[in-house]
């Protein structure tokens, strides 16, 4: 059976959604400092699928800008739900019965 390749924009959807799941985990509020951990932040926040508040950017010497620190304070309803479809659409593993 072939698998099915993603598309990069499938790829990173399930990044986000991975990042929510893992987020939904943790106590709220969570502080995050990673740049690749804030800009899932800032997406999701787009999507209104969390919200989380953000230090203002930081512009450096040659011209980068970056958000040195986003606070998350909580799962919209929105978020909840992505989560659980996010989780019915994930195939269910089989358990291994070795033979007797």
């Amino acid at each position: 059976m072939r698998r099915k390749t993603l598309t990069a924009r499938q790829l990173r959807a399930a990044s986000y959604l991975e990042q929510l799941e893992m987020l939904s985990r943790l106590q709220l509020p969570a502080v995050c400092s990673k740049r690749e951990e804030i800009d899932c932040i800032l997406a999701l926040r787009s999507a209104s699928l969390l919200e989380a508040l953000t230090e203002p950017p930081v512009v450096l010497r040659t011209g980068e800008r970056f958000i040195p620190r986003a606070i998350v304070t909580s799962i919209t309803p929105e978020g909840r739900m992505a989560l659980l479809r996010g989780r019915r659409a994930m195939p269910r593993e089989i358990p291994f019965n070795p033979p007797r």
